[in-house]
Order: structure tokens, then C-alpha cells, then sequence
């Protein structure tokens, strides 16, 4: 039945005009458009994703440094070889466990030998002159005794025994010399420990003109090595020595090693005005599994908190994309003052990286009123010193976002050389009172005062973003330091929710859009 009512269709649609096949094809094709175009309208474009929320939880948080450097042995000695000649016998390989004196290499000793019974021969000359010298100075005392030899004779008669005796003298030291170097055409090691590299084969010239060549290098003890890290300059003020480094190698990049720092040089190197200063440390090498050379890519672990609220960063960079919405963001944030403020502690270069909060955009971040707050804070500055310093970072700003910002680490280099320029330029006109707290806050590197930082997040309470205002405080790259604002198991969103078009995206001073776009919210801490 259905197949004869299909072919009486098809015959039907055969027999009518093509004008008429053409038109129905065409409002086909119209009315397919416009149930497309409603679909998307109300089914497709109300919600692109429902919120991703994430709890507020207790762990821990570890501001850090981050660096790169290299492997070394603590004590390494580099063994070569002060006299010249071919290579007879190599007694020792790579890896091989040395102890101090034992024999390495020999060089040729035919040389030395020959130049011993050279000197030998000429201490045997020196000393059958001498004896000569002697016996005619004895003769003639005798005869000035007797008064036939003048004073002048007699001061004659001594310098040629002296001359001999210094004769004999130098032969014997030339024998020595030659001695020596016949020692010395074997090789010894200094110390105990592993031949970490060979120079040197059988039948291979050495060439002591000038300088020592090197021919092994022995590490004393691999069960310990150290590392030389390069950190930038804008982070040396936070290290010193004793405090805890963890780092991984690219060979065991599952596995975590710890040292300590033992040392910071104060020496800077400069390169492509970049400078950086090198801190060692020492770490223990358990079963002897890291290697001298590894590249070594280390935390120094400024600060630990273990067991505290924390808020994941991802919440503070969320932005809800309806602008009414985040207008309410806006206004909270405003009254208590809270927002994209960097602050820093006192007593140092600076806290930790700078604390980014609800995103009151970047002149007032990296402006002059907070960092003008903290130096009036620290140095009790007057009125007149006051608005001199809100103008100089203004005008050090604008200077140093024009010159383009690079990575979070040029920022707080840059924010760093503009609080340095406003203290030197206000220096000449501080007090007795002033230059004491100044002098205090250069010294006092490591009394870092706690930083907090008021900052909008939002949470979901009736499938509705809500804003909340906290109190947060240092971070790592995964979470923030939760003080006040809400509790352990709050759930805040951290992406998702609808998207709003381009035109109605806010880019006021929250920037960014929503789903955790890049506003400016979240506390920005190296490492971790």
C-alpha cells in the first residue's frame, strides 16, 4: 500500500512544471533556515555550560622562588700534570673509586732519569772543586800565620772557597729538581673519590709549557652535591642561607629531592641587562642517582602554611558575564576598597609577588596608591613627601607599561625599581627620624609582615552568581590564603555559566568575561 502510494506521489511531482518543483524546493529550504536559526536562538543560546564550583577546603600553601642551575660536586679536584712528555700507561677509567695517592697515570721517566745523572755529575764536579778550594785555604793560613801571605791573598783565597761551596749547593738543588720532576711524571690523586672525567690515553703528548693541563677531574663524595642556581635579581632579597629547596631533574622527573641553601653570592652577573645572582645548595644524593651536570630546576620555599583555608585561584579570576551581574561585584568591591591592588609586606624588597584582588584594572594596580600607602606606612611620610612620591610612581608607571610587560617577573622587577626610585628621590629630604626607618626597613629583609588582601569572589546560591568579599592572603599557583569571608566547604565558582556576546562583555574594571577570563583577580605568587 505504501509503495503504490510513493509511486503516485513521484508521478504527480514528475508531472508538474519546473517552476513550480523550483518554488516548493526554495520555501523547503526557507522554513529549514528558520527553525535552524529559532533553535539556536532559545535552545541553543541560553545556557553554554552550567557553573563549575569548586569547595573552599583546608591544605596547604608554599610561596617559593623558582630557579634553574646546575649539578656539581661539593669538592671536585682537577689533576694534571707540571712537567711535559708522552703518556706511557693509563691506570685508571671513568667512574673508577681512586684513593689520595694512588697512582693514575706515568708519563715516559726516561727524560727525568737521564737529567738526575746529569746533575749528579755535575754535584760530583762541584765537589771535587770544593775540595780543591778548601785544601788551598788551609794552606794558606798557615802561611799567613807565619807571615807570608797578605790579607789580600787571604780575602782571595776565602772567595774561592765560598764560590765552591755555593757550586756544591747548586748542583745538590739540581739533582733535587731532577728528582722532583721524575716524581712528578706520575700521577697521583690528591684525594678520594671518582673519576668523573678522562683527558688523557696511552701514547698522548702532554704539554706543560705554559699551564697544567687537566687529565682527570675526581669528585671527592657523590653522596652529596650541590647545585648553582641563577635567581633573578628581583628575588635574591628573599633568599638566604638555611632555608629548605626542593627540585626535580629532567632523568627522574616523578621523583622530588631536597636540599638546603648554604650559600648566597653577593656578586651579580649581567647579561643582556638581566642580572642574576647564585645561590648554592647542598643536597644529599641517595643512591647515587643524580649526576654532575643535571640540570637541576629548584624552589627555594620561602614559606610554608599548612592547614588553612584556601580559596582555588581559578575563583578569583572568575568574571560573570552578565554585566548587571557584575555590576554588583563592582560596588562591593568598591566599598571596602578592595580589589586589584597589589600589596607587599614590610621589612622587605617587597611581599611576595604582589597580591592581585578584584581587579580595579592595571593603573590603580600598579599606580601610586597603594605602594604610596606603604611607604607612608613605613617611612611616616609628610604631606608634601606624600604627593611627591604619588607623582614619581605615576610617572614610573606609565613610563614602564609603555615600555611593555613582559612575564609576572618583569612586573614585580619593575615595581620594585619604581619603589627604589621614589626612596631616592625623596632620600634628600627625610628626617633623622626617617633615615632610622629607612635604614631599618634595607636591613630588615626577612621580617616580612603578613600581607592581606580584600578581593570579589562569586558564589552560586539559587543557580545565581552572588558576590562575596574576602580576605585573602599568600598563594601558590594553585590556591590562595583564605582569611575571612567564607567558610570550609562554601562552594565558589571557578568557570562555566553563559557567555555573553562581545558587545555586552563588561570591560569596565573587572575586565575580562566570564567562565574565569582574565580579569584581574587572584593572588599572584612565584612558584609553587
Amino acid at each position: 500500500m505504501f509503495a503504490e502510494w510513493k509511486q503516485k506521489a513521484l508521478d504527480a511531482w514528475a508531472k508538474r512544471p519546473g517552476f513550480l518543483r523550483g518554488r516548493s524546493l526554495f520555501i523547503g529550504g526557507a522554513v529549514l533556515l528558520v527553525l535552524v536559526v529559532g533553535w539556536n536562538m532559545f535552545a541553543g543560546g541560553s545556557d553554554a555550560e552550567p557553573y563549575r564550583t569548586a569547595p573552599i577546603d583546608r591544605g596547604s600553601i608554599t610561596r617559593v622562588v623558582s630557579a634553574t642551575g646546575t649539578l656539581q660536586p661539593l669538592v671536585s679536584a682537577n689533576v694534571g700534570s707540571t712537567v711535559s712528555g708522552p703518556v706511557t700507561e693509563v691506570l685508571v677509567d671513568f667512574n673508577s673509586q681512586v684513593t689520595a695517592g694512588q697512582v693514575l697515570a706515568r708519563l715516559d721517566p726516561t727524560p727525568f732519569q737521564q737529567r738526575i745523572v746529569q746533575a749528579q755529575a755535575q754535584l760530583s764536579s762541584a765537589q771535587a772543586q770544593l775540595a780543591v778550594a778548601e785544601s788551598d785555604y788551609q794552606r794558606y793560613v798557615l802561611l799567613q800565620q807565619r807571615g807570608f801571605a797578605s790579607e789580600q791573598l787571604m780575602s782571595q783565597q776565602r772567595a774561592a772557597r765560598d764560590t765552591a761551596r755555593a757550586a756544591v749547593a747548586t748542583a745538590r738543588a739540581q739533582v733535587a729538581a731532577a728528582q722532583t720532576d721524575l716524581g712528578r711524571s706520575v700521577i697521583r690523586s690528591p684525594i678520594a673519590g671518582v673519576v668523573v672525567d678522562r683527558q688523557v690515553n696511552v701514547g698522548q703528548s702532554v704539554a706543560a709549557s705554559l699551564q697544567a693541563p687537566t687529565l682527570f677531574i675526581i669528585a671527592q663524595d657523590l653522596q652529596r652535591l650541590q647545585a648553582n642556581i641563577t635567581v633573578d635579581e628581583a628575588d635574591i632579597g628573599y633568599a638566604a642561607e638555611g632555608q629548605a629547596v626542593r627540585f626535580t631533574v629532567d632523568a627522574f622527573p616523578d621523583r622530588e629531592f631536597e636540599g638546603r641553601v648554604s650559600q648566597v653570592r653577593q656578586q651579580g652577573v649581567s647579561e643582556q641587562g638581566v642580572v642574576t645572582y647564585t645561590v648554592v645548595v647542598e643536597a644529599d644524593n641517595p643512591g647515587r642517582a643524580l649526576l654532575p651536570g643535571m640540570t637541576a630546576n629548584a624552589e627555594i620555599i620561602l614559606e610554608q602554611r599548612d592547614n588553612v583555608l584556601r580559596l582555588p585561584n581559578t575563583a578569583l579570576r572568575f568574571r560573570p558575564a552578565d554585566p548587571e551581574i557584575a555590576a554588583t561585584g563592582q560596588a562591593l568591591a568598591a566599598e571596602t576598597g578592595g580589589g586589584g591592588q597589589r600589596a607587599r609586606g614590610e621589612g622587605g624588597p617587597r611581599a611576595e609577588g604582589g597580591q592581585r584582588g578584584g581587579g580595579e584594572g592595571r593603573g590603580q594596580r600598579g599606580g601610586g596608591g597603594r605602594g604610596v600607602a606603604q611607604l607612608t606606612e613605613s617611612l611616616e611620610l609628610n604631606a608634601e613627601q606624600q604627593a611627591r612620591a604619588q607623582q614619581i610612581f605615576q610617572t614610573a608607571m606609565v613610563a614602564a607599561q609603555s615600555g611593555g610587560g613582559g612575564g609576572g617577573g618583569d612586573r614585580r622587577a619593575a615595581m620594585r625599581r619604581v619603589r627604589d626610585q621614589v626612596i631616592r628621590e625623596l632620600e634628600p629630604t627625610f628626617n633623622d627620624r626617617q633615615r632610622e626607618l629607612l635604614a631599618a626597613l634595607r636591613q630588615g629583609a626577612g621580617a616580612q609582615r603578613e600581607v592581606r588582601q580584600q578581593a570579589v569572589v562569586w558564589v552560586l546560591r539559587n543557580n545565581r552568581p552572588t558576590a562575596a568579599q574576602v580576605e585573602i592572603g599568600v598563594a601558590d599557583n594553585g590556591y590562595t590564603l583564605l582569611h575571612e569571608g567564607l567558610q570550609e566547604g562554601d562552594e565558589v565558582i571557578i568557570g562555566g555559566g553563559p557567555r555573553a556576546d562581545a558587545a555586552q562583555a563588561p570591560g569596565g574594571p573587572f575586565g575580562g568575561g566570564a567562565g574565569g577570563g582574565r580579569g584581574g583577580g587572584g593572588a599572584r605568587v612565584r612558584g609553587a
